[in-house]
């Protein structure tokens, strides 16, 4: 009897120790943690009375959004107004009720020339005006940047961010533009010319015999211009809206354009898109291709303003185009304004003064429901009557596959812009029997950046891609390799150097402009460009092999 008690008082001990030591080591586990990413959308809400005057004494509880019909929970809310109108016990107040330090807001001006649909005369006879606009918008941001849409090169950015004012002044009185619509009247003016000869001519020495038919070639040529300019517009502007949207902060874009040549809907109209951001369809109605671009263009932190040098008077039925109906839409979209008449100039810096340094900063998380990528509305309503209300109409929801064509088409364009990955390059033509040109090019690569750069984990590889542009004859070349880094990486090598050559390429004899990219896995780009002669191979071939 004693031994079996013994028995069990032994055994009882044991499930003590051992149910004692389990709950010790509870205790100094440490509570498992759970990270959650959520993806908040940002919308600046721009709130006025009626007489322009923002106001200032709204509260998250005003504001009601709605994403595709449901409403949302705004997370973040915050009224951006310049320190100084900040008054002494608003700002003690709000430093004790913040829980969290604000995010900065930092607000950017680009100023963009569409110099494909721009009347230079206007934009000449007007430019001290303009001029003073710009450098009175540009006091009340942190960095300004010019850019213009140019038929040889799209887009083309004439200065960086730069807070400088010395320096953008300097560049304004520099600027100069190449215009797509001078070239199309000379082009149908010495057309016309010729038309007029053969009119002249006796009837039956004619090519054309039939004068209607000379009338009708005129219009459909202009037409034909017409179309093209358009599609080479929404190629430019794009790939300018890709370049703009990689830098931090908010932009709001100044627009001067005289609008978008609309045609009518059945028009088609073939869109040059080499990384194809409009889906990979070549021909669109011109309705349906000016709705998708709109949705393109609708990017987060991204306001367009928009005014056209051309009109004179706000209310001039005459003046009211389908150009100036595009302009509208872009501003109207994006929350932005478009402003005409003779005050416009004035009015903008009322107005886009104003928006630079007074808005609603709102970021909402999107319905629960399972989201699909593509277009989503957004409706921002303020309870109080009365006040006039701005913000974006909505956003592009990108897959994976969608946002890096965007990546690369913006690299692609822009190379020297993107310098997240450090890298020298090297690029010769060579000719293997007097056969196309082909490219011979040599990378070095500093590995020590991937390894102090805790923000991302070392790459096992690298994506690389070697193009050739050719937009003044829409014409873009490229191919897209794999650089192995991993076994470099850990050997402790201090390069990597890597050295290929593309196949043959059939180009003429002339100056091309050569790209070369390099991708990160986790969203990290670097870009290298240079300009390259191919000489004509059968009169002077290059190095030959």
């Amino acid at each position: 009897m004693k031994r079996n008690i013994v028995l069990v008082f032994f055994i009882v001990s044991i499930s003590f120790c051992l149910l004692y030591a389990f709950q010790k080591q509870q205790k100094l586990q440490e509570p498992l943690e759970h990270e959650v990413t959520v993806e908040l959308v940002v919308v600046e809400v721009f709130v006025t009375d009626k007489k322009g005057n923002f106001v200032d004494n709204l509260t998250k509880d005003d504001f009601e959004i709605y994403e595709d019909g449901k409403k949302v929970e705004i997370q973040y809310f915050a009224v951006v107004i310049p320190e100084k109108e900040i008054r002494k016990e608003e700002a003690i107040a709000e430093i004790e009720e913040r829980e969290e330090p604000q995010r900065p807001k930092e607000m950017k001006l680009v100023i963009l020339f569409d110099n494909l649909n721009t009347n230079r005369w206007y934009l000449n006879s007007q430019w001290p005006q303009i001029q003073e606009m710009f450098k009175a918008l540009s006091g009340n941001v942190e960095e300004t940047m010019i850019m213009e849409l140019n038929r040889r090169s799209g887009p083309r950015i004439i200065q960086p961010f730069t807070s400088d004012q010395n320096l953008l002044s300097d560049v304004f009185s520099r600027f100069k533009v190449d215009m797509w619509k001078d070239f199309e009247k000379e082009v149908l003016k010495d057309q016309r010319i010729e038309l007029s000869k053969e009119a002249q001519r006796p009837q039956k020495d004619r090519f054309i015999p039939n004068p209607e038919f000379i009338m009708k070639a005129l219009r459909e040529e202009e037409k034909y211009f017409r179309r093209q300019r358009l599609a080479d517009s929404y190629s430019a502007f794009l790939a300018a809206v890709n370049q703009i949207r990689r830098f931090e902060g908010i932009k709001s874009v100044l627009l001067v354009s005289d609008g978008f040549p609309l045609g009518d809907r059945e028009g088609f109209v073939k869109i040059f898109d080499p990384f194809r951001l409009f889906g990979g369809k070549k021909y669109f109605d011109q309705r349906e291709a000016f709705d998708k671009f709109l949705k393109l263009i609708n990017e987060e932190k991204l306001i367009f303003y928009a005014f056209s040098p051309g009109t004179k008077s706000v209310a001039s039925r005459e003046e009211w185009s389908k150009e100036l109906f595009s302009l509208e839409q872009i501003a109207e979209e994006t929350g932005g304004v478009y402003l005409r008449g003779a005050k416009k100039y004035e009015n903008f810096v009322e107005v886009l003064g104003r928006d630079l340094t007074h808005f609603y900063d709102i970021s909402y998380t999107p319905p629960e429901t399972t989201r699909k990528s593509g277009y989503h509305r957004i409706e921002v309503r303020v309870k109080k009557p009365g006040l006039i209300v701005r913000f974006k109409k909505g956003y592009s929801d990108f897959t994976a596959e969608e946002q890096e064509r965007k990546n690369d088409a913006s690299a692609f364009l822009s190379p020297s812009f993107f310098k997240d990955i450090d890298f020298s390059c090297k690029t010769d033509v060579v000719s293997f029997g007097g056969q196309h040109p082909q490219f011979w090019v040599r990378l070095q690569i500093p590995l020590d950046q991937f390894r102090e750069d805790q923000a991302v984990s070392p790459p096992e590889k690298l994506a690389m891609m070697f193009g050739i542009n050719e937009w003044e004859k829409r014409k873009v070349h490229f191919g897209e390799v794999e650089i192995q880094i991993k076994d470099s990486l850990e050997r402790g090598a201090n390069s990597l150097y890597h050295a290929f050559t593309t196949s043959g390429i059939k180009l003429k004899p002339g100056e091309y402009e050569t790209r070369v990219i390099l991708k990160h896995p986790e969203d990290r780009i670097g870009g290298w460009e240079a300009s390259l002669k191919i000489p004509d191979i059968k009169k002077k071939p290059p190095l030959s092999i």
